[in-house]
């Protein structure tokens, strides 16, 4: 009777252990209050500064955590009840909000303001990877100067990141100390955020309370690695997201391979992957310099 009521203790440590290393490494839940989009104005091409292309990120926000990421994550649920339907019904009634957006930029940002972690998803190929950002929380110096930001009076700030010196303009009268990309820690809400070179813009273009909170969460079939292991194998995802970008079609006719770009031009696997290498080294402006 000892025995086994020994024997039933330890299953009992066992479960509470097994319980309590569960609760230890439960995935943090980013609870999410507030949807905000940015316009992103950015020059990519280092030969070619002052062409800039156009994107919308969106940040979900709220007291704790935040979340930064491109159109296509933000209405992944919608995109892919789209691609469904036009599979099925070949019904193009959509919200344009439903239809996937070409972007340079796939990763998500997954903000802790309380304990000043970010945490960084990217995926590339067929592999989806986490770093921490270690660069955070960052320094800022705010500056005695303001200036009108629609109907906002806003206040600059200055810091630098990843080789780019910054000045951000916050609004005291949204009081959420969040804003694009990696930046936060100010008081109140970043609504215009450029770096001194002016080759990468985010301005606010509109602030909505949910109706209800939104979760978001990091998947669970991610590679954990340091930021500098996730930098030596990005150069890959630059290369396969090039190849997304301006490969349409590759047929194959008596051994030869053609290749159709996006803009229905047809041509050999040589002549495809000389104009990838070079449309892959004018687009080294990356946000990131370092």
């Amino acid at each position: 009777m000892k025995k086994q009521m020994k024997n039933q203790m330890k299953t009992f440590l066992v479960c509470m252990l097994l319980l309590s290393g569960a609760n230890i490494y439960a995935q943090t839940e980013y609870i999410t209050e507030y949807e905000i989009q940015y316009e992103a104005k950015y020059s990519l091409d280092s030969l070619n500064l002052d062409t800039k292309t156009i994107e919308v990120f969106y940040l979900y926000t709220g007291k704790e955590y935040g979340v930064f990421m491109n159109h296509n994550t933000a209405h992944q649920d919608e995109i892919k009840a789209y691609n469904k339907e036009q599979m099925q019904f070949n019904n193009r009634s959509a919200s344009t909000k439903s239809v996937s957006r070409e972007t340079n930029y796939r990763r998500t940002f997954f903000k802790n303001r309380e304990s000043n972690e970010i945490k960084v998803e990217a995926q590339i190929l067929d592999e989806t990877y986490l770093y921490k950002e270690p660069s955070v929380p960052l320094d800022w110096k705010i500056v005695d100067e303001t200036k009108e930001y629609f109907d906002y009076t806003v206040q600059k700030a200055t810091t630098s990141f990843a080789g780019r010196d910054y000045v951000a303009w916050f609004a005291v009268e949204i009081p959420i100390n969040d804003g694009p990309y990696i930046f936060y820690g100010l008081p109140g809400l970043i609504v215009e955020l450029y770096d001194t070179e002016e080759h990468y813009y985010f301005g606010l273009l509109n602030l909505e309370k949910l109706s209800e909170p939104k979760t978001w969460d990091i998947p669970n079939n991610v590679k954990e690695v340091t930021r500098e292991e996730f930098k030596k194998v990005e150069p890959s995802g630059i290369e396969n997201l090039a190849l997304m970008q301006n490969l349409s079609s590759i047929s194959v006719n008596d051994g030869t391979v053609t290749l159709t770009t996006k803009d229905g031009t047809d041509m050999s696997q040589g002549e495809f992957e000389r104009m990838l290498r070079r449309r892959i080294r004018d687009k080294n402006n990356w946000i990131e310099k370092e």
